[in-house]
């Protein structure tokens, strides 16, 4: 299966044309009409939080490659999901809906384990909250949870297909809910039926932690009911973004925010 990596280039190159393509259109839209008026400047803003996309950019490429192998020889020895037959199509929506619990279990651990919090805080720190925040993530927690993934699909029988699916599929949720585009509060009401909206993320992003810990789903937004973790406010008149502390402007500074973690 590691061949399909290589031999589904197309799959591959929509992917990663779909996240750049939709973050530009997000990002755009911002600008046109957004939710937050007073920012920081968005080119500053977003130059920041692209250079931290690109450091990531070097832990996730090459274990892109690794992941391949690694469920290519483990789907030879372990099965996983594949073992029930279920038709594949059925077999993809089955894995694809694992792949999204783990990323809510994974984004819950982030909050609430001091550690990882210590990474996944960083991303937090940003007070102007639009697309490019999506991908503003301590190098560190893109380690980690690489390391996690890697025994985890290989039990559920994943194949790099059904992650480059899952991932096409995901990766826009991601940018969307955390975008500064202002939409009309019915569209938000109903998307979050099936998706975190943008208003359930802002919240996720609000300085109070009765507010920041909550509604962690990455693509879909069934598991913060599930598990009681689904807060909705239509009104965020009041909110304040990032965290105390470590919103400051002399702390929003790519070197300040990789050393940030190993602080006392």
């Amino acid at each position: 299966m590691a061949e399909i990596f290589f031999s589904i280039p197309d799959l591959r190159i929509f992917s990663y044309g779909t996240t750049i393509t939709g973050g530009l259109i997000l990002w755009i839209i911002e600008g046109i009409n957004p939710y937050f008026s007073r920012q920081m400047p968005r080119g500053l803003h977003a130059t920041l939080n692209l250079s931290m996309a690109g450091l990531n950019l070097l832990i996730l490429l090459p274990s892109g490659i690794l992941m391949a192998f690694m469920l290519d020889w483990s789907r030879n020895v372990w099965a996983g999901i594949g073992m029930l037959a279920l038709h594949p199509v059925v077999e993809a929506i089955v894995i694809i809906l694992f792949i999204d619990l783990w990323m809510y279990v994974w984004h819950r651990l982030n909050h609430e384990i001091a550690l990882l919090w210590r990474f996944h805080s960083v991303h937090h720190s940003d007070s102007t909250l639009d697309v490019t925040t999506s991908w503003r993530f301590h190098y560190m927690e893109i380690l980690f949870s690489e390391l996690l993934r890697f025994p985890l699909f290989m039990l559920i029988g994943a194949g790099i297909e059904h992650l480059l699916l899952y991932s096409l599929l995901m990766t826009p949720v991601i940018e969307f809910q955390h975008s500064n585009i202002s939409i009309p509060p019915l569209m938000d009401r109903l998307v979050r039926l099936i998706i975190p909206s943008p208003m359930m993320h802002r919240l996720h992003h609000s300085r109070l932690r009765s507010e920041h810990d909550t509604n962690y789903g990455s693509m879909l937004s069934v598991w913060d009911r599930l598990f009681s973790s689904l807060l909705v406010k239509d009104n965020l008149d009041d909110l304040r973004l990032g965290l105390d502390h470590e919103s400051d402007s002399d702390q929003q500074r790519l070197f300040v925010l990789l050393l940030r973690p190993f602080r006392p």
